[in-house]
């Protein structure tokens, strides 16, 4: 009974207009057919028999009276109703008091001619009723299924449709557009609902875009006080010094280090800058490589740098025999920023892993170092993570987690035994 009424709920709009049209039909047929047997029994009954007829017996009695009576015989009527016939012989007188009997029939020749004005009436309506009932009963039958089709096929997703359309007029886009059936307004409900979810993901996209670049703006701000108001504070000194004469060689020559590396600063800030707006133009080209061998390579690649900077590197590679589809630039870029930043901060010893799952790359990076400080942990997800005590930025963890974003990844950060990164690339 279920599976009858899911099917008869998923029939296209075609095949439903279909079959409700044939039972509108069906059932104006059988109304019809019922209201004219109905009217046409009814006519029968009012009409006498065609095969009927009329039975007068007229009697003349010796004083001259004459007495009629009439009698309807119906065919196969039992006769011993009726009363007693008397025949007349010439030898024998069989009443006294009867001079005469005539006997006389008469055939029903048009029956609706023999009706009552009512009765007449009656036959009339009916007859109009058997022409008329089965139009009307058609009309209504018309109408119930266009209210019916309307009701059971397009009222329910059309104010589905409405209301979205309201919500998404009114720029909100979470909420859900759920229809369970699989006809044509159904898919496209399902349609609508894709769009909406496509708007929705790229509004969050544009949001957290505006919002980190919000963020950038703000952080950049902030950073630049410092460079300016030294640079500026040594100029108003550098004013008042030589107004008073009281500048010498060698704090002349301190100032303008000072200055240097302050206008360094600021170089290193715009730079910054440049690089977060050109990773918007980042195109993400992924090819079909070997998991053990990419890693093989990286393993062979880190070893260097690791030599270099005199870190112990530990290689977990826990990959299978399989191919992944991957940005073999994006993964290095990303391996490098977060790296260097390892080897800054690492006492002796780096640990890099490589693991896969459910089509997810899974890289982790711990060092032996401090861990991050806790103004980081707290501000992870801002796109600059300034570091006053030597200077850095922090600008390599925002390119790399703007490219892990773009390569369907993310990135996390937390302290263990020191600091931790947690790479996860869609592969």
């Amino acid at each position: 009974m279920e599976s009858l009424k899911n099917k008869w709920k998923n029939l296209s709009l075609r095949n439903f207009f279909i079959l409700t049209v044939f039972f509108s039909i069906g059932l104006a047929v059988l109304v019809s057919a019922l209201i004219i047997a109905a009217c046409a029994s009814f006519r029968h009954w009012l009409l006498p028999d065609s095969n009927a007829a009329y039975l007068t017996i007229q009697k003349t009695l010796e004083n001259g009276d004459v007495t009629t009576a009439s009698y309807l015989l119906e065919y196969g009527q039992d006769m011993s109703s009726l009363p007693l016939i008397e025949i007349e012989y010439d030898t024998m007188a069989v009443q006294e008091k009867v001079e005469k009997t005539e006997y006389s029939i008469q055939k029903l020749e048009k029956s609706f001619d023999m009706l009552s004005p009512k009765r007449k009436l009656a036959y009339r309506i009916c007859g109009i009723t058997m022409v008329a009932a089965p139009a009307v009963i058609a009309f209504f039958c018309i109408i119930f299924c266009s209210i019916y089709f309307y009701r059971k096929k397009l009222k329910p997703p059309l104010e589905l449709l409405s209301h979205a359309t309201s919500q998404i007029a009114g720029q909100n886009l979470d909420f859900v557009l759920d229809y369970d059936c699989n006809d044509e307004m159904g898919m496209l409900c399902h349609s609508f609902e894709k769009m909406r979810r496509a708007l929705y993901e790229n509004n969050k996209t544009m949001w957290e875009m505006l919002e980190e670049r919000r963020i950038m703006q703000a952080s950049v701000a902030h950073d630049l006080r410092n460079p300016i108001a030294i640079i500026q504070g040594y100029t108003e000194y550098l004013e008042a010094a030589l107004e008073n004469g009281t500048l010498n060689h060698k704090k002349l020559c301190r100032i303008i280090q000072n200055l240097n590396q302050s206008a360094k600063r600021l170089q290193q800030y715009t730079e910054s800058i440049r690089i977060l707006n050109c990773l918007e133009e980042i195109s993400v080209q992924k090819i079909s490589v070997s998991a053990v061998e990419m890693a093989e390579n990286i393993e062979e690649d880190m070893k260097l740098l690791a030599q270099q900077n005199k870190i112990l590197l530990q290689i977990k590679n826990n990959l299978p025999e399989r191919n992944i589809q991957i940005d073999t630039t994006i993964l290095y870029r990303i391996l490098e920023n977060i790296m260097n930043n390892a080897f800054r901060y690492a006492k002796k010893e780096i640990c890099l892993e490589f693991s896969l799952s459910e089509n997810m790359l899974c890289i982790i990076i711990t060092d032996d170092g401090e861990g991050f400080s806790a103004e980081i942990q707290k501000k992870k997800e801002k796109m600059l993570f300034s570091s006053r005590k030597d200077g850095h930025m922090g600008i390599g963890l925002a390119v790399s987690r703007r490219l892990c974003k773009k390569h369907g990844g993310s990135i996390e950060l937390y302290n263990t035994t020191g600091a931790c990164v947690k790479i996860n690339l869609s592969v």
